[in-house]
């Protein structure tokens, strides 16, 4: 696991939602999960309405965590791509993304589907004066990552975004 500060410029995407647990019938990394089946989704539309609609250099995964996340383990998933134009069709969704600083972590093989997001807090206070900023993280797959049936020769990076504590100043 490799870990480096860096600013992100902001992001719009297209892409499919699932709110609830995700992990309700089927545990994590797993294709017939609530994420997994989101994913299947995107996919299908994607190669519907245009690949281009929803591509850039990497396909994304956020987690967006609320109210609900604590009591009932419900947060939203979301999948999808950069957006290509001002409209997208009415079946893919958009969010934005705010320019931001960011933890980002860099995952490979097993490292990816081990429980690595449990030290985070830990991870981010060790930094030297930052803070965790919002209540989501971004999961970015490029080329590097090879697929679910590749996953010990498969590489992602994730991003949670942070802030400087001010009597340490900025990036």
């Amino acid at each position: 696991m490799k870990t480096e500060f860096t600013r992100l410029p902001a992001l719009l995407l297209g892409g499919v939602s699932y709110y609830g647990d995700p992990f309700s019938t089927k545990e994590g990394w797993d294709a017939e999960n609530e994420i997994g089946k989101a994913w299947q989704r995107f996919m299908a539309l994607r190669s519907e309405v245009s690949p281009s609609a929803c591509d850039g250099d990497a396909l994304y995964e956020v987690h967006i965590y609320g109210a609900e996340t604590q009591t009932k383990g419900y947060f939203e998933v979301f999948v999808g791509g950069v957006a290509r134009g001002a409209q997208l069709p009415v079946a893919l969704s958009t969010k934005y993304i705010p320019a931001s600083e960011y933890l980002k972590i860099t995952l490979s093989g097993k490292e990816i589907t081990a429980d690595w997001w449990l030290g985070l807090e830990d991870m981010i206070a060790a930094s030297g004066g930052y803070t965790r900023k919002t209540g989501y993280i971004l999961q970015a797959y490029d080329a590097r990552f090879l697929g679910m049936d590749q996953i010990e020769e498969s590489v992602m990076d994730v991003f949670i975004p942070v802030e400087k504590n001010h009597e340490h100043g900025s990036l």
